[in-house]
Formats: C-alpha cells, structure tokens, sequence
C-alpha cells in the first residue's frame, strides 16, 4: 500500500496561485474531455473552480482556458506545483473508478510536459491507485 509520503506533495502544505489552480483546472477538464467528461470527472472539477472563485470573492464563475501539456508547462515551473498538477490529473482520471487508455495517455503527456517521465509517472499512477482503492483516506487528514 502506498503512504503518505509515496502520495507527495499532494499532500503536503504548498500554496497554489490563483493562475496556477487554473491552469491545472484547465488541464483536468481537458484530460476529462479525452473519454467523455464524466459526472464524478466534471464535479472535481468544478468544485475546483467553484473554490478558486470564492477565494478570490468572484461573483461569476471563471471561464476555463484550453490547456494543453505545452502550455501547462510554460505557466507552471515550481516542481511542487508541477507534481501536485501531475497528481491531481491521476485523481481526476480515477474519479470514474478507473483510468481508461485514453486517460493514462492523456495524463502520461501532460506528466512529461511538466518533467516528469514515464517511468516516474507510472510509479506515481500505480501509488494513487493503490490508494484510491484501498479505500484508505488516512494520509488526506495527516
């Protein structure tokens, strides 16, 4: 089983910028969008934005931009908030209860788009799975 620290810095105590929780918005919508926005998919997702907007006392919901892993790249470049973007992308593909092909690919670009390899990648892919559904939610209130 994976522990909290096989999860990090997902959670851990880093400060996102109000550009930077967007463009990761933007980037789960369009890994959302690769099988079909799915129900669980689009409610993380605007939760996310919901949250953002209340953050910074918006009185209408902010419009996502289209991201890609390139442009995810260019506006984000703290390694921290790189990986918790590459984390949050594979908690969003599960939100389904699987991860289809489409998805993995999907997540697999934006993660080396950010610096991350395969081989990291699948590591970290396999540690949230693992976490997901071992239905251990421990390391969120550590």
């Amino acid at each position: 089983m994976s522990s909290p620290h096989d999860l990090g810095p997902l959670f851990s105590d880093i400060t996102l910028s109000a550009d930077d929780a967007e463009a990761i918005a933007a980037a789960l919508r369009d890994i959302a969008e690769t099988d079909g926005v799915h129900d669980e998919e689009l409610a993380l997702i605007n939760e996310l934005v919901a949250g953002l907007d209340e953050e910074l006392g918006e009185d209408k919901p902010t419009e996502l931009e289209k991201m890609t892993p390139e442009k995810l790249a260019m506006a984000i470049v703290d390694p921290d908030v790189r990986m918790v973007a590459v984390h949050s992308a594979v908690l969003l593909a599960m939100a389904d209860g699987a991860i289809s092909d489409k998805e993995r690919e999907r997540c697999t670009e934006y993660a080396v788009a950010l610096g991350v390899d395969v081989e990291a990648y699948q590591e970290i892919e396999r540690h949230i799975v693992d976490w997901v559904k071992s239905g251990d939610m421990e390391p969120i209130v550590e």
